[in-house]
C-alpha cells in the first residue's frame, strides 16, 4: 500500500503560514534540499488541495521551463513528470498547463489511492487539505521542518489531536530541526 507523506515547514509556536499565507520565516537551506530530494526518488505523485493548485499553477508549470541545475528548477521539472492530484468538490477539471493531473473529488479517493500500485505520495501543500488528511487518519509520515521562529499569528500546520510516534530528529545547520513523525 503507499504512503502518504506529509513534509511541511513551521514556527516554533505551530504555524505553517503567516497572515498573508507567505512563509518568510522558513530557514531553506542546502540540507532541506537534501531532504527535498530525497523524496523525488521516494515519491511518484503529489497530492494537493485546490487553493494550493491554482496557487502552484502561476509559478511551477513556467519554472519546469528552466533547463539550469537549481535545486527550485529540478524539483519543478519533477513536478511537471509525476502524476498530480487535487482534492476537490469544486474543480471540475484541470488546467492544461500542468500535465498529469487529475481532480479528486473526496478523501475517499485518497484512500482509494492509496490502495493503487505504485511509490508514495507527497502532499504538495495546502494546510486546509493537510488538516483534513490528518484528521481522516489518511496521513502515514509527517515530516515537519521546525524553524527556529515565531511569529505573533498566521495559520496552525495542524490543529486537532494527533497520537504521533516520533521516529527521527535532526538538527540543520541553520538551526531547523527535521522531525519525523509516524501515528501512534
Amino acid at each position: 500500500m503507499r504512503k502518504v507523506i506529509m513534509y511541511m515547514q513551521s514556527t516554533l509556536n505551530g504555524y505553517g503560514a503567516d497572515p498573508g499565507d507567505e512563509m518568510f520565516w522558513a530557514s531553506i537551506s542546502e540540507q532541506t534540499w537534501e531532504f527535498t530530494n530525497s523524496l523525488h526518488e521516494r515519491c511518484d505523485a503529489i497530492l494537493m488541495g485546490r487553493k494550493m493548485y491554482q496557487d502552484f499553477l502561476g509559478f511551477w508549470p513556467e519554472a519546469a521551463k528552466d533547463e539550469s541545475d537549481s535545486d527550485v528548477a529540478r524539483h519543478a521539472r519533477w513536478q511537471y513528470d509525476l502524476s498530480k492530484f487535487v482534492v476537490s468538490t469544486t474543480l471540475t477539471e484541470a488546467d492544461p498547463a500542468w500535465p498529469n493531473t487529475r481532480i479528486l473529488g473526496d478523501l475517499d479517493a485518497v484512500r482509494a489511492l492509496k490502495e493503487q500500485p505504485g511509490k508514495d505520495i507527497l502532499i504538495a501543500g495546502g494546510i486546509g487539505i493537510t488538516k483534513a488528511l490528518a484528521n481522516a487518519g489518511l496521513i502515514d509520515d509527517y515530516y515537519i521542518h521546525l524553524n527556529p521562529a515565531t511569529i505573533p499569528d498566521g495559520t496552525l500546520l495542524l490543529d486537532s489531536r494527533l497520537d504521533l510516534k516520533l521516529v527521527e530528529a535532526k538538527q540543520h545547520d541553520t538551526g531547523v530541526v527535521a522531525l519525523h513523525y509516524t501515528p501512534a
